[in-house]
């Protein structure tokens, strides 16, 4: 597991190296922060969640900062870059059970690499993806931080994601999805050649677009059947395809400034996939016993097609 540089007293998150110095932060109080006497450059979520500092400058492992004019002595964290990769990031929680199946129906369709940051107070998932972690198909993030704060609300996940687009910005596309969410393309069975079609059919040029966006669909469980493993994807009750609202994405790193949850709030325009061709399922009852109880009379078992 990679350790975040936490410092509590500022409300850090992270402190790293991708082509320049970059910092991590809640949208709690707003923090002058300099580095070799340059003060690092602020950038706040429109949706007040989420900071991020960045000063252009030379990669060192230990660093001094002035940080509300106190000198403060820090590591600087360093990552693997995945360039030009499809790569997906998620903030979990106790989520032990659920992660594998997540992991590997994904490995199945196309994603190369997972970036699972841990919320829990627990050391589990160490052991739990041991293997992937060991194959390189996994990196392992400690992200122990408060899920919401007063001022900047649910900024755990925020920052999680910002985190990403920065740490990873050199990969083709960041999926930020949770572990509930499974893609779920209609006429393909890999994400590469779903989206480089994408890119032909609509003449896109992915230095003007900022994400790729799927719709949601919600799946219920009325019945308490087992969801155990993959025995949920068999479980097809659910809702019509959402029209607004509840929308996930495919980030462009390079093209996104902030993010908030469901959109880039400062960056490049978001392109909505039609979903004939692509949605994401969305299993709400799973790790939550007290949801999805909904009965409809909808059923969708196309996501089968992607089980091997």
């Amino acid at each position: 597991m990679i350790k975040n540089i936490h410092i509590d007293t500022y409300q850090i998150y992270d402190i790293f190296h991708q082509g320049k110095l970059i910092i991590i932060r809640p949208a709690e109080a707003p923090l002058d922060i300099f580095y070799n006497n340059k003060k690092m450059n602020m950038y706040k979520c429109p949706h007040n969640h989420t900071y991020i500092y960045t000063l252009k400058t030379t990669y060192s492992p230990t660093i001094t900062l002035t940080i509300q004019n106190k000198v403060i002595e820090t590591q600087v964290n360093i990552y693997p870059e995945f360039k030009d990769e499809i790569i997906l990031s998620t903030l979990v929680k106790n989520e032990d059970a659920y992660i594998k199946p997540w992991i590997d129906f994904h490995l199945g369709i196309g994603i190369t690499r997972f970036i699972i940051y841990d919320n829990s107070d627990s050391n589990t998932l160490s052991s739990v993806l041991k293997d992937y972690i060991k194959k390189k198909q996994v990196v392992l993030i400690s992200w122990n931080v408060p899920y919401t704060l007063p001022i900047s609300g649910i900024s755990g996940q925020t920052t999680q994601q910002n985190h990403s687009i920065y740490v990873f910005s050199e990969a083709k596309y960041i999926g930020l999805f949770d572990i509930d969410e499974y893609i779920n393309m209609q006429h393909h069975t890999n994400i590469h050649d779903f989206l480089n079609e994408m890119v032909e059919l609509y003449q896109l040029n992915l230095k003007q677009i900022g994400s790729f966006t799927l719709k949601n669909k919600f799946f219920y469980n009325p019945d308490n059947l087992p969801t155990d493993g993959i025995n949920f994807l068999n479980i097809t009750n659910c809702d019509e395809i959402t029209m607004r609202g509840r929308e996930k994405n495919f980030v462009v790193p390079q093209n996104v400034k902030t993010f908030s949850v469901h959109m880039i709030t400062d960056g490049k325009p978001m392109f909505l996939l039609d979903e004939n061709h692509i949605f994401f399922n969305h299993y709400v009852y799973l790790n939550k016993p007290d949801r999805g109880k909904k009965n409809t009379n909808n059923i969708d078992n196309s996501i089968l097609r992607h089980i091997v």
